[in-house]
């Protein structure tokens, strides 16, 4: 079941989360790639439970929400 942040903090939070994963482990065509880095495998795991990203253990990729997400933030 998908998550939603439960105030605006923790909203806050996740568009800053969600920030530095597209800005350091994006690449081309939305993919994402936390190479093996254990804080780069949290934060895709916490956008994950968000519906933000997809959850394919090395490599992910923005979903609809998660564009969606990073154009409203």
């Amino acid at each position: 079941m998908k998550r939603t942040p439960a105030n605006e903090q923790e909203e806050r939070l996740l568009a800053a989360l969600a920030w530095m994963v597209s800005q350091y482990l994006g690449g081309e065509d939305n993919s994402l790639d936390h190479m093996c880095m254990s804080a780069g495998e949290r934060a895709m795991t916490i956008l994950a439970e968000y519906g933000l990203v997809t959850d394919d253990t090395r490599h992910g990729r923005w979903t609809d929400a998660g564009e969606g997400f990073l154009d409203s933030h």
